[in-house]
């Protein structure tokens, strides 16, 4: 079984600026693959049989091949770098489009398409069902695990107050809805096997794109204005003896909230 991981570089800090066009600005700031991603493709990894391969590509700045190194660490066998200037600004919308039209030229006809529930530098998390609408496949939706049997893929799907177990046709979308707090630890021998693979890069024109389908120009969300909002707690510390008169005290503290 072949599967095909869609992965992103996100910056490893809460302290962010955006641009005059809205995006955000990773200049200077340390970046880490999105921890999402990372659950997604151990998770995979972990059901994979002999001779099945493991697929990872993502879209970013050259800079992004870290991140793929990191998953090619991880176990991946193939690694793609979607790269090129246009593809900057790019909303959720022209991102899906750039995603597809990697899957649709370079890796058709997987057993699975695994993506992480959300980018922790956007939490949108519309990518992976945008994709999927693209390619007219099934998805599915925060998946805690998967496992394979003779008769193909079951997964568990947590929506919090249900747990689902489904039968994933081959070819659908997959998105894993949590992220492992402790991380994974490749060893040196994962690492050194890491640096001899080849990640391959693609940029619009390989893909079949044009200018104005990707980045900012292909984008139909347009950010109007931004600003960073601080939340301050006011906390008071109030000594009273009478039941009643702290019942009371209450009751006018939470009907001032309304």
């Amino acid at each position: 079984m072949r599967y095909v991981v869609a992965v992103k570089q996100v910056p490893d800090t809460m302290e962010m600026s955006v641009d005059e066009n809205g995006s955000l600005v990773r200049a200077g700031v340390p970046s880490v693959l999105n921890p999402y991603d990372e659950y997604a493709l151990v998770k995979i990894r972990g059901i994979m049989d002999d001779g099945d391969e493991l697929v990872v590509f993502t879209m970013g700045p050259p800079q992004a091949e870290a991140a793929l190194r990191r998953c090619l660490q991880l176990g991946a066998d193939r690694a793609y770098l979607l790269t090129d200037p246009a593809f900057a600004g790019a909303d959720v919308w022209a991102t899906a489009r750039v995603l597809t039209a990697f899957i649709g030229k370079f890796e058709p006809g997987a057993s699975l398409y695994i993506f992480g529930r959300q980018a922790i530098d956007g939490d949108t998390g519309q990518v992976p069902y945008e994709v999927a609408g693209l390619m007219g496949v099934r998805q599915f939706a925060y998946v805690d695990s998967l496992e394979s049997d003779d008769d193909g893929i079951l997964a568990v799907q947590d929506y919090g107050d249900m747990v689902r177990r489904v039968r994933v046709p081959e070819g659908s979308v997959v998105s894993f809805g949590s992220v492992d707090p402790n991380g994974v630890f490749p060893s040196i021998q994962d690492r050194l096997d890491a640096e001899s693979k080849e990640i391959v890069r693609l940029d619009r024109v390989a893909l079949g794109l044009g200018l104005y389908s990707v980045g900012l120009k292909g984008s139909l969300t347009r950010i109007v204005s931004t600003r960073t909002v601080t939340s301050a707690r006011r906390n008071r510390k109030v000594e009273i003896r009478d039941p009643a008169k702290g019942a009371g005290f209450i009751i006018d503290e939470l009907e001032a909230l309304r």
